[in-house]
């Protein structure tokens, strides 16, 4: 850190106040240090995203992705959240019965095979797991994880962000509105991103 203006800090020019300016560049650091510091790795977390929304190879089975935003991909992650409270797992009819009510489609119309896909993809992205000698499934610790906040980011905040920034008469005030509302109609923030300045 560097002090050009001692007086900044209500100390006085001079080497014999250089211990105080110390002290104060020591704390102003440690204070910087903290506000920058990370809880987290974002490339970790960068990972296993891509694991869960990228097609994947497993044992050379090309396995789709569950992309984000998809309702077919979403509907199955807020199944297992369902599921995780089943002790002994779910099958193959339970998934297509819950998934059909997600998605608002007769469960007539949808037939066993396009359940067996979306179980295939949870498996062997990891969400879920196959209880040994059946055939019905368990969801795993990273499912459930995995499943809650995929859902929750997407229900509670993608969607609603939306509906709050493209709804010109909000029901309710919504502070995102007003600040997207705020910042095209504050004359100097828009002719300095319009003047390319």
């Amino acid at each position: 850190m560097t002090i050009n203006n001692p007086a900044d800090f209500e100390i006085n020019k001079g080497l014999t106040n250089l211990p105080a300016m110390r002290k104060v560049s020591f704390h102003a650091n440690r204070r910087l240090l903290h506000a920058e510091h990370l809880s987290h790795d974002p490339a970790a977390g960068a990972d296993a995203f891509t694991a869960i929304s990228t097609p994947t190879t497993v044992d050379g089975q090309q396995i789709p992705g569950l992309r984000f935003g998809d309702p077919r991909a979403q509907a199955p992650l807020a199944v297992l959240l369902i599921f995780r409270l089943q002790p002994n797992g779910f099958s193959n009819a339970d998934l297509r019965h819950h998934l059909t009510g997600i998605l608002g489609v007769d469960p007539r119309a949808w037939k066993p095979g396009r359940a067996t896909y979306d179980l295939r993809r949870l498996r062997l992205h990891g969400l879920i797991e196959r209880i040994p000698h059946t055939h019905r499934y368990r969801v795993t610790e990273t499912g459930l994880h995995q499943a809650m906040f995929l859902t929750r980011i997407h229900n509670r905040l993608i969607r609603t962000g939306e509906a709050h920034l493209t709804d010109s008469q909000p029901p309710a005030p919504a502070p995102l509105h007003a600040t997207a509302h705020a910042y095209w109609t504050v004359p100097d923030l828009v002719d300095s991103d319009h003047s390319g300045h």
